[in-house]
């Protein structure tokens, strides 16, 4: 199987081992470290066989990997809303919404147009979930539609709500952060963060809907703007991350190595974070559509295992 991926400015000057180490996670360096030597590894179009070979923005790097079987994701989805216009999905964690790498076709997206049935083959996202964020994912059934809604979302127009639980009590209860986003430059694991001289304009509203034990907060959310990673960055900056995001609660080095760990057996295996309502004008009714997708059970019982008796 090949894939191949640009350097983005993130990486610029990493070698090429550190480049592949990061970019594609799910293999360790020592098996990349192989696929050099083993002449599997191209940049710009030429074989590479120097782990120390420096690779800068916008190289080319193709790579010839084993034919694998699709990785196990969870496809356990509902479809909560549709008409001839629009379709609503409450994606559950463990489920990326589309495809990257080994996951080809292992991702909603492709699920949804080739292996649904029915299929969706003109199905097209709308909004976006990371793979570990459960929750409301809007799909348009044309492209008409699509760039009616994409507009709605980009313009601040849509009306999103999240259900979250943090770390720590927020002070005060509710408020609103205001905090511009950018990439962390350099960093091993692409990842965002408060940048005040180069990042985007990224607003939150919240409120504490209740204290749980073990010092845990049950809060909701309203993000104005849509910010790649935007809640994650925003609560982790005010020091109360989001509870299970090992991303925005650990370093590169214990991120990684968290990854290639197996799962530790009843612990919180994914940020609790869950997209519950949208609100946005339906272009195809011409009236205002509210869609609500019901808390992801994990979450529901990563709750209820904090709520004060």
């Amino acid at each position: 199987m090949h894939v191949s991926s640009k350097v983005r400015a993130a990486l610029h000057g990493k070698t090429l081992l550190d480049y592949l180490s990061t970019r594609y996670t799910y293999l360790p360096p020592e098996v990349w470290q192989q696929l050099l030597q083993d002449g599997k590894i191209s940049c710009q179009g030429v074989i590479v066989r120097d782990e120390a070979r420096v690779v800068a923005k916008n190289d080319l790097i193709g790579t010839e990997l084993p034919d694998f079987k699709p990785p196990a994701v969870n496809f356990d989805y509902t479809i909560v809303y549709e008409d001839e216009w629009l379709l609503a999905i409450n994606k559950p964690a463990g489920l990326r919404v589309h495809s990257s790498g080994k996951f080809a076709t292992a991702n909603l997206i492709y699920h949804l147009r080739h292996l649904h049935h029915p299929a969706y083959p003109a199905a097209n996202l709308v909004n976006r979930l990371d793979a570990d964020t459960s929750g409301l994912v809007l799909l348009a059934k044309e492209k008409s539609i699509l760039g009616h809604l994409m507009r709605q979302f980009a313009d601040g127009r849509v009306d999103k709500r999240y259900l979250a639980v943090v770390t720590g009590r927020p002070d005060p209860d509710c408020g609103v952060i205001d905090l511009p986003i950018g990439p962390v430059r350099g960093a091993r694991v692409p990842r965002f963060w408060i940048d005040q001289a180069k990042g985007r304009a990224a607003v939150t509203r919240y409120k504490t809907v209740s204290a749980l034990d073990n010092d845990d907060t049950l809060l909701e959310l309203h993000p104005e703007t849509g910010r790649t990673h935007q809640l994650r960055v925003h609560l982790a900056a005010i020091g109360h991350s989001i509870a299970g995001d090992a991303l925005y609660s650990m370093n590169d080095n214990d991120y990684l190595n968290h990854h290639r760990t197996p799962p530790t057996p009843g612990i919180l295996q994914r940020q609790t974070l869950h997209s519950l309502q949208l609100q946005f004008f339906h272009p195809g009714l011409k009236t205002i559509c509210t869609l609500t997708a019901p808390l992801a059970s994990d979450i529901e019982q990563y709750i209820q295992s904090r709520s004060k008796k």
